[in-house]
């Protein structure tokens, strides 16, 4: 991205590259383009001349926007010098507040947190955390679970009770179908969680990339702009209506047959999934023009226009997650509730099934 002559990026404070590299990137040549246009008496570059007073004729003449410092302008008392985007001169980080907004998120602390979320045991075959490596597991199916077990135990305690009759058999075999039940629920518990993480952190990326995206294609009109106001503009091949798809996407944690958890194409595919989402709802767009305005100031509202609505889309998504977590923990909990005696109707979800409950 060109720069404006003799100046280098200026970075914003909120954004910080380390975290945000892309985002940090865009906001700080913008901002160094914001900084020039915003002094004019520093340079001999684009300015607008407005009139101080009324010509001849009685009338204010239009502000006459240039794209260098006229002389002839400069000596008419008639005319003073105001920047090309002077209607933000006073809050120029209102151009940078929508990205600060979405920057600052800790992917490194997010994938821990996952990771240790989807590290289940029945239902995720792995030789660390049990099972016969090479032997074939049977795959039991939990109703309402979405992750199901995967684990060889009750293989392996089938076969310990080979030897056992009456009772003993057939209580045992009671404990186990509670327990694993119970274990496989309780895993799914953290899946949920761990799918809402992914969906939150889906909706922080493709926040963050739309704004770098529009930054970046005013950056491009600030340098490239059409001083004869013959128009046009850039179009951006993203929608604000995929981050709010997001919150309601189809994901998963694992990846098929168990195995070890791909976080990055876990992402991918819940972004993919909004955006099919988003195609196929009437009156959505999946791109943006940013047009070349006459006035640039114009150009700057359509800008922090676009940019608040990608912001308010991502908040209205993270309160949609945060409000829908709890029912679906809680509905998971109560598919998780097991007999507390044998032969009992009162059900506990509270404590995990203990073999002296069936003996």
């Amino acid at each position: 991205m060109s720069l404006p002559p003799g100046r280098g990026p200026i970075p914003v404070a909120g954004i910080a590259p380390d975290v945000d590299p892309e985002l940090a990137k865009a906001a700080a040549e913008l901002n160094s383009r914001v900084q020039y246009l915003l002094s004019p008496g520093s340079h001999d570059g684009p300015r607008i001349y407005r009139a101080t007073g009324v010509d001849d004729s009685g009338n204010v003449p239009p502000d006459a926007e240039m794209p260098q410092r006229m002389p002839n302008l400069d000596a008419d008392p008639l005319f003073h010098t105001v920047s090309v985007i002077d209607g933000f001169a006073s809050d120029p980080g209102a151009l940078f507040r929508s990205a600060e907004a979405v920057a600052g998120i800790q992917e490194p602390v997010i994938d821990s947190a996952y990771q240790k979320l989807v590290t289940g045991y029945f239902t995720w075959q792995n030789e660390t955390y049990g099972g016969t490596p090479g032997r074939n597991r049977p795959v039991g199916s939990v109703p309402h679970a979405k992750y199901n077990e995967e684990c060889t135990a009750r293989g392996d305690w089938a076969e310990m009770k080979e030897g056992w009759f009456g009772p003993a058999r057939t209580n045992a075999y009671l404990y186990e179908r509670d327990f694993i039940n119970y274990q496989v629920y309780t895993e799914n518990l953290g899946y949920i969680i761990a799918e809402n993480i992914v969906r939150y952190r889906a909706i922080f990326q493709q926040a963050r990339a739309d704004i770098t995206a529009l930054m970046n294609a005013l950056t491009k009109i600030f340098a490239e702009h059409d001083w004869y106001g013959r128009g046009g503009g850039l179009t951006i091949d993203f929608a604000s209506v995929v981050v709010s798809g997001i919150a309601t996407a189809v994901t998963t944690v694992l990846t098929g047959g168990g195995g070890a958890v791909v976080a990055a194409v876990t992402l991918v595919d819940v972004v993919g999934e909004a955006i099919k989402t988003a195609k196929a709802e009437p009156g959505n767009t999946i791109t943006v023009l940013l047009q070349d305005r006459e006035y640039l100031r114009d150009t700057v509202k359509q800008y922090l226009d676009a940019v608040t609505k990608v912001e308010r889309e991502a908040a209205e998504a993270i309160s949609r997650l945060a409000e829908a977590l709890p029912a679906k923990v809680d509905e998971m909990r109560v598919h998780r509730d097991h007999p507390t005696d044998r032969g009992a109707t009162t059900q506990s979800g509270r404590s995990l099934p203990h073999y002296r409950d069936y003996f």
